[in-house]
C-alpha cells in the first residue's frame, strides 16, 4: 500500500508547496508593483497550469506499473480536491484542470510508448 500511495502523496505535496510558494512570491511582488486585475489573473492562471504540468510529470516519473489507471485516478482525485476547495464558486476551470492533467499524463504515456 505504501508503494502505491507514495507517488500520490509526494506529487500532491509538491503541488501544495509550489502553489504556496508562487502565491507568496506573487503577493510580495505585487504589493510593491500595482498591476491590473486582468494581468494578475493571467499570471495566476499561467503559473497554475505550469505547476500542473510539473505535477503531472513528477507523478508520471514515479509511477511504474499500470500508468493509465494511475493517471485516471490522479485526475479524479484532483477533481475531488478541486470540488472540496471550491464548493461555493464552481466554474468551468474546476473541470478543465483535471482534464488537462489527464491529457498531459496521456501524452507523456504516448510519447514513452512511441519511443520504445
Amino acid at each position: 500500500m505504501k508503494k502505491i500511495m507514495m507517488p500520490y502523496l509526494l506529487a500532491y505535496f509538491f503541488l501544495f508547496v509550489s502553489y504556496f510558494l508562487v502565491s507568496f512570491i506573487m503577493a510580495v511582488l505585487l504589493s510593491f508593483m500595482h498591476v491590473s486585475s486582468f494581468i494578475y489573473q493571467l499570471l495566476i492562471t499561467f503559473f497554475s497550469y505550469l505547476i500542473l504540468v510539473a505535477f503531472t510529470f513528477i507523478f508520471y516519473k514515479m509511477v511504474k506499473e499500470k500508468p493509465l489507471i494511475h493517471g485516471m485516478t490522479l485526475s479524479m482525485t484532483y477533481l475531488i480536491i478541486q470540488f472540496i476547495f471550491h464548493l461555493k464558486d464552481i466554474n468551468i476551470q474546476i473541470l478543465i484542470k483535471p482534464l488537462f492533467v489527464f491529457i498531459i499524463y496521456y501524452l507523456l504515456y504516448y510519447i514513452k510508448k512511441k519511443q520504445q
